[in-house]
């Protein structure tokens, strides 16, 4: 009976694992996380990630408007007379 019980409580130790284990990620949630350009898929980090991310895009607009804002600088120092300067 020993060998049995053995038997029997390895077996639903093994079940129980193998039902806890997550399951394997999607092909799209691959491809979704290489768009991204990370090679993984959600992490614990996805919401520093992301913050990141929008800081990246918020730095290229408002490098974006500073050049924009510095050849109106220029453009308007070049239209001042030359008494001016």
């Amino acid at each position: 009976m020993r060998p049995a019980a053995r038997l029997t409580l390895s077996a639903l130790l093994m079940t129980t694992l193998v039902a806890c284990g997550a399951p394997a990620p999607a092909p799209q949630d691959k491809e979704a996380a290489r768009e991204k350009g990370r090679d993984t898929d959600e992490t614990v980090f996805d919401d520093m990630i992301q913050t990141q991310d929008r800081a990246r895009a918020v730095e290229d607009v408002t490098l974006g408007r500073k050049a924009e804002m510095d050849a109106a600088i220029e453009q308007s120092e070049g239209d001042a007379a030359p008494d001016e300067r």
